[in-house]
């Protein structure tokens, strides 16, 4: 059998151009667009099969052979490597190809951005400007171009002016909101010495609002948990004296959103609120693009990020921040209330970005040690000279073996 690929900028191109080289005997195996490193022969790729005319049947009225179920898995096995190390050229070429050309050290930042998870546009879009501001100090023009696009928002922390700062804390499942309240609770509302309610319509789950009941408790806070979006207007009222309000919601998956829209409309109509889309850093990218589209209906003023701990690299959430042109507010590192929280500052994000970039762009930096150890060797024995005495090491010598010998 004869397997080959054709390409074309149409599925029909591709196919009168197999018809054409293998004949009109030719069989369709797949039809797919061209992975990338293939672009270039044509859009689309048509992979054709020739069966030769002996293992044709026999007679025309006998039965069409079963196709070979081991020889499609292998061909789909062959498929599946292909796309493999279509991927990883692309990502290899993407690592600094493009820059390499015109100055080295653009592809090693390059590479090292790429590798901190920042998406391949917004590198782009620094090393170009970083080149252009400062081509001679480029680190320090890489930083500050990685600066001007870290976006924060510390208002929450700041008393609001004629009424009291709302701010309501949307997300998926698992996010970490309940949690995140009580530490807003505390940093924002009791070490700061203002008085605060929290509200939770967590109805979804079961015993939802029990958690942030528990918290209130212990912070002696006002609490109620409440099930529709009247009640919840109600309770902003009633609470309208203190000077901070915080609200819990459930987590919405992507089966759930329908149920969200009541709430999304409530809280993007109240003057004054702010939402905080909940966000997970150790979440990949394309998923949290995903989620942020989800949660558009919200029109969330700020990003909170948690789980900043199980992360190696901010890259997916500074990458997001800045393709949304929404401001990150806080931080969460942990389970302990109220350690784990802390406001977000252009210094706290570019030291979560900057250190493993800058490694990654520097792999030389760890090799002094071993060039000193290089240097402490002994230098090289000329040509000719008689191998050095090895010294015996204790207890190996010929007395050692004598005395060994008495013994035994």
């Amino acid at each position: 059998m004869r397997i080959k690929s054709f390409y074309a900028n149409t599925v029909e191109g591709a196919v009168a151009l197999a018809r054409r080289e293998l004949g009109a005997e030719a069989m369709l195996v797949e039809s797919r667009r061209a992975p990338l490193e293939a672009r270039h022969l044509g859009e689309y790729e048509v992979v054709c099969a020739l069966v030769p005319e002996a293992a044709a049947p026999a007679s025309e009225s006998a039965a069409p052979a079963a196709p070979d179920p081991r020889l499609a898995a292998e061909l789909a096995e062959m498929r599946r490597q292909l796309d493999l190390l279509g991927q990883t050229i692309t990502r290899s070429a993407w690592s600094g190809a493009r820059w390499r050309s015109a100055r080295p050290e653009l592809a090693e930042w390059h590479a090292a951005l790429t590798a901190a998870d920042v998406g391949p546009e917004l590198v782009n879009a620094i090393l170009e400007a970083a080149e252009r501001a400062a081509p001679e100090a480029l680190d320090d023009a890489v930083a500050a171009e990685i600066e001007k696009r870290i976006l924060v928002d510390s208002s929450l922390a700041a008393p609001a002016a004629g009424g009291p700062r709302i701010a309501a804390l949307v997300g998926p499942p698992g996010a970490g909101k309940t949690t995140m309240i009580a530490k807003l609770a505390l940093h924002c509302g009791l070490a700061a010495r203002r008085t605060f309610a929290l509200l939770s319509m967590d109805d979804y789950r079961v015993a939802g609002a029990d958690h942030l009941r528990t918290y209130a408790t212990i912070l002696g806070a006002p609490f109620q948990a409440l099930d529709t979006t009247a009640s919840l207007a109600q309770a902003i009222e009633e609470h309208r004296h203190r000077q901070l309000i915080l609200i819990d919601t459930p987590g919405y998956g992507p089966r759930d959103m329908d149920r969200a829209a009541d709430l999304a409309g409530c809280l993007s109509a109240r003057p004054g609120l702010t939402t905080h889309l909940v966000l997970t850093a150790s979440t990949k990218s394309a998923d949290l693009t995903h989620v942020a589209a989800r949660f558009s209906i919200f029109h969330p003023s700020s990003l909170l990020f948690t789980r900043v701990d199980e992360t190696g690299s901010f890259g997916t959430a500074f990458s997001l921040s800045a393709a949304l042109a929404t401001p990150v507010s806080y931080l969460g590192a942990g389970q302990v209330v109220p350690d784990d929280c802390e406001p977000a500052t252009r210094a706290r994000i570019l030291n979560l970005l900057w250190p493993a970039a800058r490694r990654a762009a520097r792999p030389g930096a760890g090799q002094a040690p071993r060039e000193a150890a290089r240097r402490t060797r002994a230098p090289p024995r000329p040509a000719g000279a008689p191998p050095p005495r090895a010294r015996p090491r204790p207890g190996r010598g010929p007395a050692a073996r004598r005395a060994a010998r008495r013994a035994a």
